[in-house]
């Protein structure tokens, strides 16, 4: 961020000349953070007239500056508090626009809900009350995978694992004699398209606390367990305030407390309060609305010739 501070004006110039080079768009939409404020002094210089609509991709703002700055025609946000950052930022409120959260790919539209988990759990040999508990680490999954995996499934001999590795074929294989001791208790997985599927056929979901794998989370009324320490990122550490605060799932400081966490989830009234809190989240819309909004800004901007 500091990098691109003091190199901004000759990113400016830089962008400029590149968006000089291009068809005259009727709008420039960002999803990417640090260099909205490039954009926005760009887009003027070369295309006098376009609107420039920045998406956050993140539950909130990392101030100073890491999405939102003042001046960008429409910023669309997932939720209240980013709206008020927005605001606060010198975004004027009705250039602000609240969806329903973050967008989500559509595959979360058609493949989750209660029809998705009735049907993946009967494949995966599932029983309807069998509690089953989603690792879920990003594409490469993570190294820590493994001990908790096997804790987990020390700890309750009730409790069914489905531990997605991602592009890994080492954690893997390595999760491979867990599999022959536990049996049926364990499912690993590679890369898989089915998260939306699986998703919804958990009881719990364990996951880093990124934007993305929350708010699938969050759509298929799943709760999470998520670990915030010193490691964590920045701009993630608002999304586990945000589990805290709405009561979504339990937060914990170490993937050694993630067994207990999980244990508590498994009481009937904490699994209710906290299924009651995701039910009271607006229904995820937000892919479509940010298409409508879209629209909105260039029916009031007017296609752009060219």
């Amino acid at each position: 961020h500091g990098l691109i501070r003091l190199r901004r004006r000759a990113l400016v110039r830089t962008l400029a000349g590149w968006l000089r080079r291009q068809p005259r768009p009727a709008a420039v939409l960002s999803v990417m953070p640090n260099f909205n404020g490039v954009m926005r002094d760009a887009l003027p210089e070369a295309c006098p007239g376009v609107p420039l609509v920045v998406v956050l991709t993140d539950l909130a703002d990392l101030p100073p500056r890491f999405w939102i700055e003042p001046g960008i025609d429409r910023v669309v946000v997932g939720t209240d508090e980013a709206r008020e950052q927005a605001i606060a930022l010198g975004v004027r409120a009705e250039q602000v626009s609240r969806v329903s959260g973050m967008i989500l790919n559509p595959s979360f539209y058609r493949k989750g809900g209660a029809a998705a988990r009735e049907t993946v759990r009967e494949e995966l040999g599932l029983g309807a009350e069998d509690f089953t508990v989603t690792l879920l680490f990003g594409g490469k999954g993570s190294p820590d995978m493994l001990p908790l995996t096997a804790a987990l499934l020390e700890a309750d001999q009730d409790v069914t694992v489905i531990a997605i590795c991602g592009d890994n074929p080492g954690l893997l294989e390595s999760l491979g004699p867990l599999e022959a001791r536990h049996g049926r208790r364990l499912r690993r997985l590679g890369f898989t398209d089915r998260v939306a599927e699986l998703m919804a056929a958990s009881d719990v979901l364990v996951t880093k606390p990124g934007p993305g794998s929350l708010a699938e989370a969050f759509h298929q009324e799943v709760p999470v367990v998520v670990i915030r320490n010193r490691s964590t990122i920045p701009q993630e550490r608002f999304n586990t305030d945000f589990v805290a605060r709405h009561g979504l799932g339990r937060v914990v400081g170490h993937w050694q407390e993630i067994p207990e966490a999980v244990a508590s989830l498994r009481e009937p009234d904490e699994r209710g309060r906290i299924r009651e809190a995701l039910a009271a989240l607006p229904p995820n819309r937000a892919v479509y609305e940010v298409l409508e909004i879209l629209d909105g800004v260039i029916d009031v901007t007017g296609p752009s010739a060219g």
